[in-house]
């Protein structure tokens, strides 16, 4: 999966969200938006989730999931960037 995907993924979710506080969001919403299956954004959410760009990511229900975007997640989307 690419780096430009999980930016994509930081950047809808980013405007949707303040840092620090969880946020629940749908799969199918995501996957619309993002022309990615539900099985691909569940992997790259558990990849941000592991490099701690995101935190708190858990799945609710068939098509909910609930995260908290780090600074780190908002930094990477305002660079642009992992750097």
């Amino acid at each position: 999966m690419s780096d430009q995907n999980k930016l994509a993924i930081l950047s809808a979710i980013s405007s949707e969200l303040t840092p620090g506080k969880p946020t629940r969001f749908s799969f199918n919403s995501l996957t619309k938006t993002l022309n990615l299956s539900k099985e691909d954004l569940d992997t790259l959410l558990a990849e941000l989730n592991k490099n701690r760009f995101i935190s708190q990511y858990v799945k609710k229900g068939v098509d909910g999931f609930t995260i908290v975007l780090n600074q780190k997640g908002l930094d990477a989307v305002q660079d642009g960037s992992f750097i």
